[in-house]
């Protein structure tokens, strides 16, 4: 299975073509055969940020585009969810965010 077979022949010639599947419609087989794993949601947000600044985190950090969706969990962290874990959970919670591909 690859990349391919989560795009489809769009109904509308406006597309040109194909178009990407719904994922909601696609099975984990589908996505692990094309290559694609699951990822944390903030992984995947921080991954997004860092492709915006060209792979540079030092650039992430001080981003400036405060309209942008994405903006406040840029460092792979939700603030407005503010937890009072102990030092060993959060040391947990990095390591798994390491571990995340």
């Amino acid at each position: 299975m690859t990349a391919q077979n989560l795009l489809e022949i769009s109904e509308s010639e406006a597309d040109g073509g194909m178009i990407g599947r719904d994922p909601r419609r696609i099975n984990l087989s589908e996505f692990s055969g094309a290559g694609i794993a699951g990822r944390p949601l903030l992984a995947v947000i921080r991954a997004k940020c860092l492709d915006c600044c060209c792979g540079q985190a030092t650039e992430v950090r001080k981003c400036v585009a405060t309209k942008c969706a994405l903006w406040p969990y840029r460092m792979a962290a939700n603030p407005f969810r503010k937890l009072d874990l102990s030092d060993e959970e959060r040391q947990r919670r990095v390591a798994r965010m390491r571990r995340a591909p």
